[in-house]
């Protein structure tokens, strides 16, 4: 697969996201992406209903949940491999104010893989301000590609998609929604 194809999937899920969002009935979404087919992305509807059947609406705001949501999707894709797994969601996005950024780039490292409580405090202490965003993953096994969009207070997008391509799946928990903002030496950016 191509860097450009690979991007490609990515804005795709992002646009695909933004949809369900503007019509007001978008909480998460799971696809697969198989090259043969046409058209090669499909939207995983079953694998998200049962998800939410079992665990609720709000399954992504507890780690439990998460692991066994996420868990269901493995099998699904280890049962029927496709070339890509995609995985969009709103999310809190935490942006470092220049206080922040002021801090030695360990500290700020640690901010940005520090727990989501940890990160709410941060907000309080000035160190972050936090945005609303739709966030985009396409995987295959070994590659990662991340799109977020910042959303206005209406739920609505702002400014343009920013993406990073390329990255290492291989490492295991490489898609946390910092990711995308420490791809830079400074962490941030």
């Amino acid at each position: 697969m191509t860097d450009a194809e690979f991007q490609g999937i990515g804005a795709q899920s992002l646009n695909m996201a933004k949809r369900d969002l503007e019509r007001g009935d978008f909480n998460f979404m799971f696809a697969s992406y198989f090259a043969s087919d046409r058209p090669p992305l499909h939207r995983m509807t079953k694998v998200e209903q049962l998800v939410v059947a079992r665990l609720g609406v709000d399954w992504l705001n507890s780690g439990g949940t998460k692991d066994i949501g996420f868990y269901v999707l493995r099998c699904a894709v280890e049962l029927l491999p496709p070339d890509a797994v995609v995985i969009a969601t709103v999310v809190n996005r935490f942006v470092p104010t220049a206080r922040c950024r002021a801090l030695p780039e360990g500290q700020q490292w640690e901010l940005a893989n520090s727990s989501h409580a940890r990160q709410h405090e941060a907000v309080a202490e000035g160190l972050l301000t936090i945005n609303d965003a739709i966030y985009a993953v396409v995987q295959t096994p070994t590659r990662v590609c991340q799109y977020v969009q910042d959303l206005n207070p209406r739920r609505r997008p702002t400014g343009q998609p920013q993406h990073a391509a390329g990255g290492d799946a291989r490492g295991g928990r490489g898609t946390a929604g910092l990711d995308l903002l420490i791809s830079s030496p400074n962490r941030w950016d």
